[in-house]
């Protein structure tokens, strides 16, 4: 496949898929994607930059626990699969998805609530990432929710799993909280902006 652009903001010359590298991309890449994900990743990556102790090389490919720890667990790997694309990029190439461009987002997320007949329940993944309706409900968390589970079922991430996105979606639309580790809840928006410093806007 042909090799994509980086995610700079400009849209990639062709409609390929780039190639999985087996390595994280160097740290400068996760700055920038934290410094883009808002203030409050913003003022992680103040953190993390201030620590001396901080040993890993791309804090943002990190599980949502690890990044909720800024950088204090010294155990996290540091060698991880981490490439993944945007849900503008997922929106704009036309093959390389892990699934047919057509499933149901409520294949992989549950959306039983007659809340959701209009919405979620009857659109697949590309009209989900596309949606207005996302970003007034949500905050834009199922659009970021759909190009995590196809980063993760394409293999450009390895430190999330589908179970762990599914979570994600069932806690937020049943209590509007994520339950991130003992004694710390995320919002919608905070999940929201931890899928973005993942994988960008």
């Amino acid at each position: 496949m042909a090799n994509d652009q980086q995610q700079s903001g400009s849209e990639p010359q062709q409609q390929q898929l780039p190639t999985v590298p087996q390595a994280m991309p160097a740290h400068g890449a996760a700055r920038r994607r934290l410094a883009k994900a808002g203030l409050g990743a913003a003022g992680v990556l103040w953190t993390l930059e201030s620590r001396a102790t901080l040993q890993k090389t791309g804090f943002v490919c990190e599980s949502a626990s690890a990044y909720n720890s800024a950088g204090l667990n010294s155990n996290v790997a540091t060698e991880q699969r981490c490439n993944p694309l945007s849900p503008t990029i997922w929106c704009y190439v036309q093959n390389g998805w892990p699934c047919n461009k057509t499933k149901k987002f409520s294949e992989v997320f549950k959306c039983n609530e007659s809340r959701f007949a209009q919405t979620y329940a009857k659109d697949s993944l590309l009209d989900v990432m596309n949606s207005k309706y996302d970003k007034q409900n949500y905050n834009g968390l199922g659009r970021h929710l759909a190009a995590a589970y196809l980063n993760v079922t394409s293999k450009r991430i390895d430190f999330l799993d589908v179970p762990t996105l599914q979570r994600m979606w069932n806690q937020i639309k049943s209590g509007g909280l994520y339950k991130v580790e003992a004694n710390e809840y995320w919002t919608a928006a905070e999940v929201r902006d931890y899928l973005v410093a993942v994988h960008g806007w």
